[in-house]
C-alpha cells in the first residue's frame, strides 16, 4: 500500500474540517432553536399556571366563606382561637386552633403567619415539658399582648410516677422561666393545677415580677382536685392581703380575678384594689368536718377580702358555704346574737361595695343569705343571680325559717331577728333558683324589693325530691316581706305546680306586669282563668244584653310564653286573648257618658247591681278621671306601695302582642294560628 503524500494529507484534513464546521454550524442552529423551544414551554406553562390559578379562584368563589374579606376572616379566626370550651386541645403542649387554620389553604396558611394576634393565645394541657410549642408560639406572635391557658391533664396509660405533683411541678417552673423574659406583655393568665404544690410556684413567679405586669387584666388561679391537701406548702399561712406592700411604680390594670379552692390572702392588696369582676369557686365536700392541710372557707376570710375591692362591679360566689366566725357590730354597737353568747368569734362592721351591680351566688345555704347580705352595703347593686341549695341538715324550727338559725349545730352565728329587714332599693332583677321550695321565704323573707322589674324563679331540685311531680308555689306573702310589686314588668316561673287560687292572688300584686313566662309549669290553667277574668259587664244596644268588659289582673300584660306546659285547654287560652282583645263601645263619647260606663261597670263587678251615678257638682274639683296616679304605686312619703289599678286601665287592657307557645303538644298547630284574628303574633314551635 503506497504512502499518502503530505499534500494528500492536508487536503484531507481540509476537507473534514470543513464538513466539521458545517456541523458546528448545524449544532449551534439546533442549539438555538432548543432555547427557543424552552422559552416557548416555560411561557406555555407560566399561562397554563396562571389559568389554572384563575379557574381555582373562581371555583373557590362558588364557597360563601370565600366571599368574606380579609379582615372578617381574621376576626373569625381570633373568635375560634380563643374559644377554649372545646377539647381539641387536650394533651397538646399548643393553641391547636392557629395551627388547625394555616393548615386549611395557602390563602389562610398566609393570613395565620401574618396575624400576630392569631399566636398570642397560647394553651399548654400536657404534664410533659416540651419547649419548642411555646417557643414558636411565643415568636409568631410578635409584640402582641399574649394569654396563657395552663390546664394540667393528668396523663392515662402510663406509669403512675408521671401523675405525681413532683412532674407537674417541675413543667410548671420550666413554663415559668420561658414565659418570664414576656412578662411585660401579659394580658391574661391563667393556671389551672391538680395540686397545691404546683400553684405555689406558680405564685413565687407572680410575685417575682409584681412590677412588670403592666397589661395583665386577667388572672385565674385555680386547684382542680376536689378539696386539695396543702400539706408541704405555705399558701394556708401566707397573709399577702394585710401585708402593707408598696405597690409598684406603674399603675396595676388587673381587672378580673378568679379564684377556685384557694385561700383568700395569697395575693397583695395592691393587685386586688383595682378588679372589677370577681368569681371565687368552692365545689361542696364530700365532708363538713374540719381536716389537717386543708382549706376551709370563713367568712372573716371573705369579709376581710372583699374590703379590699372597692372597685368591684361583678362578684360571682360559686359554692360558697362559708364557716360562720364572725358576728355584726350594727351602727348602734349592738351585736348580732341571740339568747346564745357565741364565743371565739370576731366582731366585724358592715362595709360598703360602693360599685357592685351584679351579685351571683351558687349553691348558697338559705340560713347564710341574710346574715351575708346584712354584711355588705350594696347603694348600686342591680341584679341578684341567687341558687339556693338544700342544706346537708334539715330543720324544721320555726325561728330558722325567717333566717334564724340559733340550734343550728353546724354554725355557731344566727342571723338579725325578724325585725331586722334589708332594703335592696336599687335591685331591678332577681333571679331565684332553689332546690326545696321552703327555702324560698327562709332565704327572702327579711329583704324588700322596692323597685324590682323582673323576676325569675326556678326549681331545680327535682333529683332530690321523694314525691312525683312538681311542688307548689308558695304565696308569695310566705315569699316576700312585702309582696306587693309595683314596678315589676317581667315574671318567669319554671318547674312548678300553681295551686288552685293563687293565680289571681299572685298576678293582683303586679299591676304593670307586661310580660308572662310559665315553663314546664301545672296548673297553668290557674294563670289562664286569672288573666281571662273580665272585670265587668257593659249593657249593649237597647240594654237588654250585656258583655264581658276589661280585665282585674295585669291589664298591661303584652307578651305571654307557654313552654312545656300541658295541662291547659285551648278553650282557656282562647278566652285569655279574646277578653283582652275587648274595650267598651263608647271610647269616643263624652265624659258624662265615660263615668257613667265606668260606674255601670265597677257596679256590676262588685255589687251585682246596676246603679246610677251621683250627680257631678259644680265645683266638684278635680274629675276622678283626672286625678293623679302614681304609677309606680308609692305615695308622695315615698313609705307605702299601692298594686291597686286604675279604672280606665281596667276597661281598656293592652292587647296581647306576643303568644308564645314551645312543646304544649294539646294545643294543635291550627289553634294556635286562629288566636291571630285578634292581632295577636303567634310563635308556635
Amino acid at each position: 500500500m503506497s504512502r499518502k503524500t503530505p499534500e494528500m494529507i492536508d487536503k484531507e484534513i481540509e476537507l473534514l474540517t470543513a464538513q466539521l464546521s458545517v456541523l458546528q454550524r448545524r449544532e449551534d442552529d439546533f442549539s438555538r432553536i432548543l432555547e427557543d423551544m424552552v422559552r416557548l414551554q416555560s411561557s406555555v406553562r407560566a399561562e397554563r399556571a396562571a389559568l389554572v390559578s384563575k379557574i381555582t379562584e373562581l371555583e373557590s368563589q362558588k364557597q360563601p366563606i370565600n366571599w368574606l374579606p380579609t379582615e372578617l376572616l381574621i376576626d373569625i379566626f381570633l373568635i375560634r382561637t380563643e374559644d377554649e370550651s372545646t377539647d381539641f386541645a387536650v394533651g397538646l403542649p399548643y393553641n391547636s386552633a392557629p395551627v388547625a387554620i394555616s393548615h386549611v389553604c395557602h390563602k389562610w396558611r398566609e393570613l395565620a403567619l401574618a396575624t400576630s394576634r392569631l399566636w398570642s393565645f397560647i394553651s399548654y394541657r400536657t404534664p410533659h415539658w416540651i419547649p419548642q410549642p411555646l417557643s414558636v408560639f411565643l415568636q409568631r406572635a410578635g409584640s402582641s399582648p399574649i394569654s396563657f391557658n395552663f390546664i394540667f391533664i393528668p396523663s392515662t396509660g402510663t406509669s403512675n410516677h408521671l401523675n405525681t405533683p413532683t412532674l407537674e411541678a417541675s413543667t410548671l417552673v420550666d413554663i415559668i422561666h420561658t414565659l418570664c423574659s414576656q412578662r411585660r406583655r401579659f394580658r391574661s393568665l391563667t393556671f389551672e393545677c391538680g395540686f397545691a404544690k404546683s400553684m405555689e410556684h406558680i405564685l413565687a413567679g407572680i410575685t417575682d415580677v409584681y412590677g412588670h405586669l403592666e397589661e395583665l387584666e386577667s388572672l385565674d388561679l385555680a386547684i382542680s382536685t376536689l378539696d386539695p391537701s396543702f400539706e408541704g406548702t405555705q399558701l394556708l399561712t401566707s397573709d399577702q392581703l394585710s401585708m402593707n406592700q408598696s405597690s409598684p411604680g406603674s399603675p396595676i390594670m388587673l381587672r378580673h380575678l378568679r379564684l377556685q379552692q384557694m385561700p383568700l390572702s395569697i395575693l397583695p392588696a395592691f393587685l386586688v384594689r383595682s378588679i372589677r369582676t370577681l368569681e371565687l369557686s368552692y365545689p361542696p365536700k364530700k365532708s363538713h368536718a374540719p381536716r389537717l392541710h386543708h382549706f376551709t372557707l370563713r367568712m372573716s376570710h371573705l369579709t376581710h377580702f372583699l374590703r379590699h375591692t372597692p372597685q368591684l362591679h361583678e362578684l360571682s360566689l360559686i359554692g360558697v358555704t362559708p364557716v360562720w366566725d364572725v358576728i355584726t357590730r350594727h351602727s348602734n354597737g349592738q351585736l348580732s346574737h341571740g339568747p346564745i353568747e357565741p364565743h371565739n368569734l370576731a366582731v366585724v362592721s358592715p362595709f360598703e361595695l360602693p360599685e357592685l351591680k351584679l351579685l351571683e351566688w351558687k349553691y348558697a345555704y338559705h340560713r347564710d343569705v341574710f346574715p351575708f347580705m346584712s354584711l355588705i352595703i350594696l347603694p348600686r347593686l342591680e341584679r341578684w343571680d341567687l341558687f339556693i341549695a338544700q342544706s346537708p341538715t334539715k330543720r324544721f324550727d320555726v325561728t330558722q325559717f325567717r333566717g334564724n338559725h340559733i340550734h343550728d349545730q353546724d354554725s355557731f352565728i344566727q342571723a338579725e331577728p325578724l325585725s331586722n329587714v334589708l332594703v335592696l332599693h336599687t335591685l331591678k332583677e332577681l333571679n331565684v333558683n332553689c332546690q326545696n321550695e321552703d327555702t324560698l321565704g327562709s332565704s327572702l323573707r327579711q329583704f324588700l324589693f322596692p323597685s324590682i322589674t323582673k323576676l325569675d324563679v326556678t326549681f331545680v331540685g327535682q333529683h332530690t325530691r321523694k314525691e312525683s311531680g312538681f311542688p307548689s308555689l308558695p304565696r308569695l306573702e310566705s315569699i316576700f316581706r312585702d309582696p306587693r310589686l309595683p314596678h315589676l314588668t317581667h315574671l318567669s316561673i319554671s318547674n312548678f305546680d300553681i295551686s288552685p287560687g293563687h293565680g289571681r292572688s299572685m298576678l293582683g300584686y303586679m299591676p304593670n306586669l307586661l310580660s308572662l313566662t310559665l315553663g314546664a309549669c301545672t296548673g297553668v290553667n290557674v294563670v289562664l282563668d286569672a288573666l281571662a277574668e273580665a272585670y265587668g259587664y257593659v249593657p249593649v244596644t237597647g240594654g237588654v244584653h250585656s258583655k264581658l268588659c276589661g280585665v282585674r289582673v295585669c291589664p298591661r300584660l303584652e307578651d305571654l310564653i307557654l313552654w312545656s306546659c300541658a295541662d291547659f285547654d285551648f278553650r282557656t287560652l282562647w278566652s285569655t286573648v279574646h277578653t283582652r282583645s275587648l274595650a267598651p263601645d263608647n271610647d269616643d263619647g263624652d265624659e258624662q257618658g265615660k263615668e257613667a260606663l265606668e260606674a255601670e261597670v265597677f257596679a256590676s263587678a262588685v255589687l251585682g247591681r246596676k246603679i246610677r251615678p251621683l250627680k257631678k257638682m259644680r265645683n266638684s274639683g278635680t274629675k276622678p278621671s283626672q286625678q293623679r296616679v302614681d304609677p309606680s304605686g308609692l305615695s308622695a312619703n315615698g313609705l307605702s306601695r299601692s298594686t291597686l289599678i286604675p279604672m280606665q286601665e281596667a276597661l281598656h287592657p293592652s292587647r296581647l302582642t306576643c303568644l308564645h307557645l314551645e312543646d304544649c303538644p294539646q294545643i294543635s298547630h291550627h289553634e294556635a294560628l286562629s288566636l291571630g284574628r285578634w292581632g295577636t303574633i303567634v310563635i308556635y314551635r
